[in-house]
């Protein structure tokens, strides 16, 4: 694969750290590095690292950012594809399509439920989601309103819900405070707004973006990340999670480690070099860099390995299991799901 490299300005730090990471690492047991019921005893059979990796992600510049540096992570070769829709990550995901995938974090802890054997590797958070809509809209606006949202059931949706819930708003029943009309795709509704068929929605980057700037009254009103950490304790919003399949986990011992210092560290480098960052990223998702520049200065893209991220992972997936258990397959995840830090 040809990929756009960063200088390598901050790598020895971001190394440094993942070294010291996998040392605690070393430190756990057994139960540790299997997750969702896989067994427990570790095959050393390969070496430390697999000759190639399949990765999924969607078309999703947040999603994408940890990707960049994908190519230094040691394999001898890389494929990384793109998913249209979230059922189209899931369904790859279980056929064994890809070894690692960044998904909706609820997907993830779906796949645990149903026994898919699988390790949560770390997790990504940002303004990757807005409430769209006439400048200065809130929340309380959408009282009486039509909210038009992408992928019934899939993340956004549902951490619409949540919010709305927060703000002691109905949405369900006869006469509810806001209704929700849901459409098969981001673009349906990024059509709409532009159209002025349509006044509010919630539609992530970067078609958020897009609008906004092609839009005379449609703005990026409220980031959903920064209403759900107003609402809660949380201090981000887990959207999505980097999966990896548990027995490629166990049969590469060293892999988890190599994807924290590649993935934390390519988003550090988006971040610290937008303008090669973008096309970086476009390198991976179908997305012009000139739009993935405009979309990167408010995104601040955040990847954590999920053991750090642990908290706010399991906060969202609290509140899930209070009111849409099937969400995350009914049960919370066990420890062995969240990969070592």
């Amino acid at each position: 694969m040809n990929r756009h490299h960063f200088p390598s300005r901050i790598r020895a730090l971001v190394v440094a750290l993942s070294v010291a990471a996998m040392l605690l690492t070393a430190c756990g047991t057994d139960d540790d590095m299997s997750a969702c019921g896989a067994e427990t005893t570790e095959s050393r059979a390969g070496s430390g690292l697999p000759d190639s990796l399949n990765v999924g992600v969607a078309n999703n510049v947040a999603m994408a950012a940890p990707l960049t540096g994908l190519d230094d992570i040691g394999a001898t070769t890389t494929s990384t594809s793109t998913a249209s829709t979230p059922e189209e990550l899931r369904t790859n995901f279980i056929a064994g399509n890809y070894d690692l995938a960044a998904m909706p974090i609820n997907i993830a802890a779906n796949l645990c439920a149903q026994g898919i054997d699988l390790v949560l590797v770390g997790t990504v958070s940002g303004n990757i989601v807005y409430l769209m809509g006439p400048e200065g809209t809130t929340i309380d606006d959408l009282r009486g309103q039509t909210v038009h949202i992408p992928f019934q059931n899939d993340i956004i949706d549902l951490v619409t819900r949540q919010i709305l819930d927060s703000a002691g708003m109905t949405y369900a029943g006869g006469n509810p405070d806001v209704t929700l009309q849901y459409h098969p795709t981001p673009l349906d509704i990024a059509t709409g707004l532009t159209s002025g068929s349509m006044q509010y929605a919630i539609l992530p980057e970067h078609l958020s973006t897009v609008v906004a700037g092609a839009s005379d009254n449609i703005v990026e009103a409220q980031s959903m990340q920064d209403l759900w950490v107003e609402q809660t304790t949380a201090s981000s919003l887990p959207f999505a999670g980097f999966v990896l399949r548990g027995e490629v986990a166990r049969e590469y011992p060293d892999l988890v480690g190599a994807l924290q210092t590649t993935l934390l560290g390519s988003v550090i480098e988006v971040v610290s070099d937008p303008q090669q960052g973008a096309v970086a990223i476009s390198d991976i998702v179908p997305i012009p860099a000139d739009v993935v520049g405009q979309v990167l200065p408010d995104l601040r893209p955040t990847y954590l390995p999920a053991a750090e991220g642990r908290a706010d992972t399991e906060l969202l997936y609290e509140s899930l299991m209070r009111t849409v258990p099937d969400s995350i397959g009914g049960e919370m995840p066990a420890d062995g799901f969240y990969g070592a830090s």
